[in-house]
């Protein structure tokens, strides 16, 4: 049986040199797991970046919230894509109140502005929020930022405004 399994061997074995094969190399790229999805501020500028976008600097109105405020509003109609930064807006205690967009624009009756959504902040410093439009907005005349209950109005009193944007149109 030994001098099967060495005969065995023997001729297994291969003949000439052995050359080793290149490492197999995979024709598909996995995609970078830890790739993360642009900011807000980085999708603001991409929008800026691409041209057609509405950029307006917000105007502080005499609130006490708007004390030293400043900004802009970034808007694209035909995406319905928009962003708003604020500088030195005060921050708000959400159990409190929020910050609430208003969007007004031409055909739409002014009593009732588009909601924008409702954010809030919790820093001086910049702050980058999206815009959240609840029904499609064209040719924007005035964005104003208004300060409301958590949860936000379906129809603000306007007590409370903040800042504004105008269109100029």
């Amino acid at each position: 049986v030994a001098l099967v399994v060495a005969w065995s061997a023997f001729r297994s074995k291969p003949e000439g040199p052995v050359t080793a094969l290149p490492p197999q190399v995979p024709s598909v790229v996995e995609p970078v797991a830890d790739a993360a999805p642009p900011s807000v501020a980085e999708q603001r500028q991409a929008l800026l970046d691409a041209g057609k976008s509405l950029k307006l600097s917000w105007s502080a109105t005499k609130d006490e919230a708007a004390t030293g405020a400043s900004g802009d509003v970034v808007w694209n109609g035909a995406k319905q894509v928009g962003y708003m930064r604020f500088k030195g807006l005060k921050p708000n205690d959400p159990k409190q109140n929020q910050y609430q967009l208003w969007i007004f624009a031409k055909g739409q009756d002014e009593r009732y502005p588009v909601d924008g959504g409702v954010f809030d902040v919790d820093s001086t410093g910049e702050v980058v929020v999206a815009i959240d439009p609840k029904i499609h907005v064209d040719d924007p005349t005035l964005f104003a930022i208004t300060v409301e209950k958590p949860g936000g109005v379906v129809v603000s009193k306007r007590e409370r405004i903040v800042l504004t944007a105008a269109a100029g149109g």
